[in-house]
């Protein structure tokens, strides 16, 4: 993102037990129009996601960035919910105007975790055929880091899903 104005909006979910990624304040400095939902303890699956729902109606201006702070869930349940969220993101950004959704989770989540996360990011891509839009994944540690963050532009010439889910892993 390179303009900052108040008719740019971003927004961080964190799941059940996810991390707040530390570099998340990049995305938010350039979006002035910020919302975090966390999950609340007791609540349920259905209820966490109809309040992100809820929130995300309440951005005011267009939404450019959305980041999944992913806990280590993942039964079949928590991964639906999970995929819906991801739809609801990815539709609430202008298809011609460009906005990504970042799954994020822990460097040290397991392997089966992270396999879902990527599945997730394929799944999502198929729908972005001739979108600005992107999915992307990361995974990093709870260490602070330093350095400038990708931008939220469109990819230059990648056209195939495989293209679309990228992996900047730090740790």
């Amino acid at each position: 993102m390179n303009e900052k104005t108040e008719s740019i909006g971003s927004i961080v979910v964190l799941e059940e037990g996810a991390e707040f990624p530390k570099w998340v304040a990049e995305y938010q400095r350039h979006a002035t129009n910020s919302v975090v939902v966390a999950y609340a303890p007791g609540e349920s699956i259905l209820e966490f996601e109809a309040r992100v729902v809820r929130r995300l109606s309440e951005i005011t201006g267009e939404l450019r960035a959305a980041i999944v702070a992913c806990g280590a869930r993942s039964d079949p349940a928590q991964l639906a919910m999970r995929e819906r969220l991801g739809r609801t993101l990815l539709n609430a950004m202008a298809p011609d105007r460009g906005g990504e959704l970042l799954l994020a989770a822990s460097v040290d989540t397991t392997d089966d975790t992270k396999h879902a996360i990527f599945e997730l990011a394929g799944t999502l891509c198929e729908d972005l055929h001739h979108s600005q839009r992107v999915v992307r994944v990361r995974f990093s540690s709870g260490r602070p880091e330093s350095g400038i963050m990708p931008s939220i532009g469109a990819p230059q010439s990648f056209e195939h899903p495989a293209y679309r889910a990228v992996v900047a892993s730090r740790g």
